[in-house]
């Protein structure tokens, strides 16, 4: 009978093991360090808002958010709207996506609004808004659709 011996140039599961580790810690800490941004889109809208309201039984309880346009390109951006109160907008949807509550009729002057968002610059505004406790149901999260310049975000928030 003859002695069969392990073979000596398979892979070294340990080796590569380490080197996966060690690639994926680069990567994770180029992202974290914004060496590396792999969420950047040409057009970029951030939203900023409280991850929890705390709201009273009854009446209505202010929400301030901010949001931010930036301009990842090397070419200006035309920004246009049908009219002023195109420029921003909002509304709440619960988790399921049923609709809570939206921003009040307003008149509005039937006027395109335009503006030039130049190469790597951005445009911030701040808003707030009224929420209304009654309804809203504690313990449960909502998702905040916003709407700036035509460009979309959600940002979702945690009701105490």
């Amino acid at each position: 009978m003859a002695k069969t011996s392990a073979p000596t140039g398979g892979p070294n599961y340990m080796t590569t093991t380490l080197i996966m580790l060690a690639a994926v810690g680069a990567l994770a800490v180029a992202i974290s360090q914004g060496w590396l941004n792999l969420d950047e889109d040409p057009i970029h809208l951030t939203v900023t808002a409280p991850q929890t309201v705390i709201l009273p039984r009854s009446g209505e309880v202010p929400l301030t958010y901010t949001v931010k346009l930036q301009n990842n390109t090397d070419d200006p951006e035309l920004l246009e709207a049908r009219t002023p109160c195109h420029i921003h907008r909002w509304f709440v949807a619960d988790g399921g996506g049923n609709f809570v509550q939206g921003e009040p009729k307003e008149d509005c002057a039937q006027v395109v609004m335009n503006a030039d968002l130049q190469p790597e610059t951005f445009v911030e505004d701040t808003n707030e808004i009224l929420l209304d406790a009654a309804r809203y149901t504690p313990g449960d999260s909502y998702q905040m659709m916003v709407s700036y310049w035509g460009y979309e975000r959600i940002h979702v928030f945690d009701v105490e």
